[in-house]
């Protein structure tokens, strides 16, 4: 007796019965992986609530599916290629700020966030002819660390640091603009995520790094206390160019799963 494709089974007296034994187990295991399907040829998932490209109240329709699958998402959908929100786990995001007091070039690294999978997205625009969506989100708050690297000036001074940092943001209000373009693949429809433009406010933002160059106790106290003292100014300096590093981060995410996503799943045409 030999085991074979986990299985025991009489070893063939000859090498034609071996070969073909060998082909019968064979077809049998592409025939049972061939049962898995991919999700263009499943039924609708039950995280979905779709929505008809007729419906008057489509906009509405939109926001409630985005408000319904937040729990999916904060879990992670591997079948449409998206991590969990919760923590949201982020290897690299690099920004660069060349206006105003703040000129400074950072590198956050081996980020963890959490919050994120809080939202609420309170109003939808949509425009499906030209695969666009326009969202208002509401996120309580944001909690993140790392690891950072910072070089460039603030208010004229000479600013280089590296080490951990931690944040906290409340009361975030966000607007987020989706330019969607058509795939064509494998005979189904999906919705590419070209570009996405993000802009946002807070009212409330608090810092703390670990400096690993300036690592005499006062001077990072005083680091900390001139980032928590000047938050707000801080914050709306650096506003761009976070828009931009969030808003391309974020199109990787909803591209994912867009293009995994059937159009005909999640919009119907009747």
């Amino acid at each position: 007796m030999v085991s074979f494709f986990g299985a025991n089974v009489r070893r063939p007296s000859n090498a034609y019965g071996f070969v073909a034994l060998l082909c019968k187990s064979l077809h049998r295991a592409w025939r049972n992986r061939s049962q898995v399907q991919p999700i263009a040829a499943q039924q609708r998932a039950s995280y979905i609530l779709p929505c008809r490209r007729n419906d008057p109240e489509i906009n509405k329709c939109i926001r409630n599916s985005l408000n319904f699958v937040k729990p999916y998402v904060s879990r992670g959908l591997p079948e449409l290629k998206t991590p969990p929100l919760e923590p949201l786990r982020i290897e690299e995001l690099a920004m660069e700020n060349n206006a105003g007091a703040v000129r400074i070039k950072a590198l956050f690294t081996d980020i963890v966030a959490q919050g994120a999978g809080n939202y609420t997205i309170k109003e939808v625009r949509s425009d499906l002819k030209k695969l666009r969506i326009d969202m208002s989100i509401a996120i309580p708050r944001v909690e993140t660390r790392g690891k950072y690297e910072v070089i460039g000036n603030v208010l004229l001074l000479p600013v280089r640091s590296n080490g951990e940092f931690w944040t906290e943001f409340s009361d975030i209000s966000a607007i987020a603009k989706i330019y969607g373009k058509a795939i064509e693949r494998d005979g189904e429809s999906f919705m590419g995520i070209e570009k996405i433009n993000v802009d946002f406010t807070m009212k409330n933002a608090r810092f703390k790094v670990k400096d690993h160059v300036n690592t005499q106790n006062v001077l990072g106290e005083a680091i900390n206390q001139f980032l928590n003292q000047n938050a707000n100014e801080l914050i709306q300096e650096m506003r761009p160019a976070a828009s931009q590093s969030i808003g391309k981060l974020f199109r990787k995410f909803l591209n994912d799963a867009f293009t995994n996503l059937p159009t005909r799943l999640w919009l119907l045409d009747d």
